[in-house]
């Protein structure tokens, strides 16, 4: 079954498609009222999802092939069920983890999430003390540092996220050593959106302009730093500064933008079992939410997710229906108009996403030198930072010239790579698209390896199973014989051994690792797993 656009034209086979990365809001609930939460969280949904409801949605989202699910809120811990529904997850073969504030949590509650089988956490960290607690409120700065120490205690990593606001921008230098210091495992940072609570302090939003400011501060970071920085979806795109910042999955696959993935990989999912392509997609203004597209009461997940008309902002639309600049941008035919959550927030509909750094880029470009340099330095100025040059002469990536996609014919299995991945809404062969939601963590890069498997690369093994092989000449691993549950630990010892942190030994090996995504007969479902790698949330560790 296909989906159609407005003329009748197939675009997508919807029965290909796979919800891979999915977003769930367990409940609305928190204990928390966040100056910037998109989504007011607060109170219970009325009506939210039973347990019995919740388990029924994780065998069904199983069955469509899901591999990652993010527990978010509000605060997923407020549900009383939540270890519950992550075990069963994990029972069903995905792979869970959790977006939490941490405010409350205790040892206890730490351990139950290493014991209900999360993969890692996300806390989030939005400032120096004074400006993290001005978002978030009086006294919550410590309480999030403890619980920090609490779930890296347990034996899990850590994301620190950061929303990007006004408030922030200037000290971006500042959190990442706060995140060093913390031993998170990585940091995580996505752009804070005028929508929710954030519509209220609109002088909290930073500016197009500012992104010009911004990635190349994150890029400098990302290079110097051995912390590994990742932007999400609403951040970017398609500038100089991508690489690291958005070149290398959790699976460890090249990555690079190619557009908005909500509905075409990506699900979101509310607490009342409402069903969304991303749940950074907000209702407009006094109106209802046009993103909800059925919900599990009222028709299975498998019927939602497979309905022609679904999803139609991305599954029924093309470049020719963008608009702005959008519209003429040589990068439209894959990016599809950057992030559809960034776009109705600011814009109130999804055909133009002002929030891009290629955008920016070009248009400072095209302004006089002396233009250009009173831009830069206004990005500059609201942070008390200057830059050191305009950054308009750096040369762009390449990924080859747009063809024109009226002619071409996407069911040529010989179809030129360039002109595939440009107009047919298939990830370039050199690189997959891994989308960086707003909240989802990473998975753990050690939950695909089968220790059991006798062939396994030494290095994986002393990486994920901590299994000594001197018989087979090879050294004992120094943290074999840690204990991890010794209270007087040595900090570094612990941090070397006992996944605080995550030192690298090496690079995970992938089953894609060896597959020539160049091959025309290359069976479409390899294809599919290895040469279009999409993921949604924050990644697990």
């Amino acid at each position: 079954m296909k989906a159609l656009n407005r003329n009748g034209k197939p675009l997508v086979d919807t029965e290909k498609l796979r919800p891979t990365y999915c977003v769930w809001e367990l409940t609305l609930a928190c204990n928390l009222r966040c100056g910037h939460c998109g989504s007011r969280a607060g109170a219970a949904r009325d009506d939210e999802l039973s347990t019995d409801e919740c388990l029924n949605l994780v065998s069904d989202l199983a069955e469509l092939g899901c591999e990652v699910i993010t527990l978010s809120g509000g605060e997923p811990t407020l549900r009383t069920d939540w270890s519950t529904i992550a075990r069963a997850i994990r029972e069903q073969g995905m792979i869970p983890n959790m977006v939490t504030n941490g405010i409350g949590l205790d040892a206890a509650g730490a351990k139950l999430m290493k014991d209900s089988g999360l993969s890692n956490t996300a806390v989030s960290v939005d400032g120096p003390p004074a400006t993290h607690e001005r978002i978030r409120g009086k006294g919550t700065y410590p309480a999030t540092e403890r619980a920090i120490k609490l779930i890296q205690d347990a034996g899990l990593p850590v994301t620190v996220m950061t929303t990007v606001n006004t408030l922030n921008l200037p000290h971006l230098e500042e959190i990442h050593e706060q995140c060093r210091k913390l031993g998170a495992s990585r940091w995580r940072l996505q752009l804070g959106k005028p929508m929710g609570n954030l519509d209220d302090h609109e002088d909290w939003v930073i500016k197009p302009r500012d992104l010009l400011y911004l990635l190349p501060r994150l890029h400098r970071l990302a290079v110097e730093s051995d912390l590994p920085i990742g932007i999400g979806d609403s951040i970017g795109f398609f500038g100089p500064y991508d690489e690291p910042l958005r070149s290398v999955s959790w699976k460890g696959t090249a990555q690079r933008w190619g557009g908005c993935q909500a509905g075409l990989k990506a699900i979101g999912i509310e607490a009342n079992g409402g069903i969304k392509g991303c749940l950074s997609l907000q209702a407009f203004a006094g109106k209802d939410d046009p993103f909800v597209e059925g919900n599990i009461r009222e028709r299975p997940l498998e019927e939602i997710w497979r309905d022609p008309h679904a999803f139609a902002y991305n599954r029924c639309s093309s470049a020719k229906d963008l608009e702005g600049f959008c519209g003429s941008c040589r990068k439209r035919a894959i990016c599809r108009g950057g992030a559809k959550c960034v776009a109705s927030a600011v814009t109130g509909d999804v055909l133009e996403d002002p929030y891009c750094y290629y955008r920016e880029a070009e248009l400072a470009r095209r302004q006089p030198i002396g233009r250009v340099r009173n831009v830069m330095a206004a990005a500059a100025a609201g942070a008390s930072m200057g830059l050191i040059s305009v950054g308009c002469g750096v040369a762009e990536p390449e990924y080859g010239v747009i063809p024109d996609c009226e002619m071409v014919d996407c069911e040529d299995p010989g179809l030129d790579p360039d002109a595939r991945a440009e107009c047919c809404d298939v990830a370039h062969p050199d690189y997959g698209v891994e989308p960086q939601p707003e909240y989802g963590v990473e998975p753990h890069p050690c939950d695909n390896v089968d220790c059991e498997v006798p062939d396994l690369d030494p290095d994986v093994r002393d990486e994920c199973c901590h299994v000594a092989q001197p018989e087979y000449g090879v050294e004992p691993h120094p943290c074999d014989n840690v204990d991890c549950e010794d209270a007087d630990l040595d900090p570094d010892v612990r941090d070397e051994c006992c996944h605080v942190t995550q030192p690298e030994y090496g690079v995970e090996p992938h089953p894609c690792d060896n597959v020539d995504c160049e091959d025309p007969d290359l069976d479409p479902d390899v294809r599919e797993e290895c040469c279009s790698a999409v993921d949604y949330g924050v990644e697990p560790e």
